[in-house]
């Protein structure tokens, strides 16, 4: 899932001859969107204009394109076109892809609203240096603490526990001040403010017990039960910029994932 995009070699620029026509037409569109050429919430030329550009069939084109919707890199709107994807204007895809959290009443939609905790520059650990490649120990990651409320029974109830582990090389420029006054969705906000399309994500869950602070601030005894899920999200050049542990409280909601 997260292995590389084949892309044309740098120097020739001709592609493995392996490669069917259609997946040099994807890698071509992708290294154009990685190169900025085509930026999120652009449209792509169309089909007739792009077969041109490429110097293929029609068929080619309609094939690479359909899958790089199905990828997640391009979104087709009905009756304007197929534009490079926008997580802010294309916020229900986006929720749906990354968000597998689901509220355990079919009648009622799992949305937070969220109070961040904490936000530092810190050096790496080892262990987040293991999780995020990151060879040079010197490079400054932010850390940010966040808590979820759900307000599906007790407004005041913390539901989830959120930790980031960002790499300040990849957000440059920000601070606890502009984090604070971004809203909707922290990918929109990655997408919007440095240019950081997350286009894979790698997640693990395993069944945990709350710590005494979160067990605090939710309102239970302890030993209770919950789920963490480790996330490493992967942007369009698949780098590595953000790790993630979302602790979450499974009373009202559970995951759901479509495969």
């Amino acid at each position: 899932m997260f292995e590389k995009v084949v892309l044309p070699d740098e120097k020739s620029g001709f592609f493995p001859s392996r490669s069917p026509l259609f997946e040099q037409v994807k890698a071509s569109i992708i290294k154009k969107i990685q190169q900025g050429v085509w930026h999120h919430d652009d449209v792509l030329p169309n089909e007739i204009e792009l077969a041109k550009i490429f110097n293929v069939s029609q068929g080619t084109i309609r094939r690479a394109l359909k899958e790089l919707v199905q990828e997640g890199f391009l979104v087709r709107k009905q009756g304007k076109g197929t534009y490079v994807s926008s997580y802010e204007a294309e916020f229900d895809a986006f929720y749906s892809k990354f968000v597998p959290i689901k509220a355990d009443d079919p009648a009622q939609k799992w949305k937070t609203y969220v109070r961040m905790t904490d936000y530092e520059e810190i050096a790496p650990t080892p262990r987040v240096c293991h999780l995020m490649g990151i060879t040079d120990t010197t490079e400054v990651i932010i850390h940010i603490k966040r808590q979820h409320y759900s307000q599906l029974e007790n407004k005041d109830k913390v539901d989830c526990f959120d930790e980031l582990f960002l790499r300040k090389r990849f957000f440059p420029g920000l601070t606890r001040e502009r984090f604070l006054g971004q809203k909707n969705s922290l990918y929109a906000f990655y997408q919007r403010e440095f240019d950081i399309t997350i286009l894979h994500r790698r997640d693990i869950l395993k069944a945990a017990l709350l710590n005494a602070e979160q067990a605090k601030f939710a309102g239970v005894s302890l030993p209770y039960p919950a789920i963490i899920q480790q996330s490493q999200a992967f942007d369009i050049n698949n780098n590595l910029v953000e790790l993630r542990y979302l602790t979450t409280i499974t009373d009202y909601c559970h995951y759901e994932a479509l495969r």
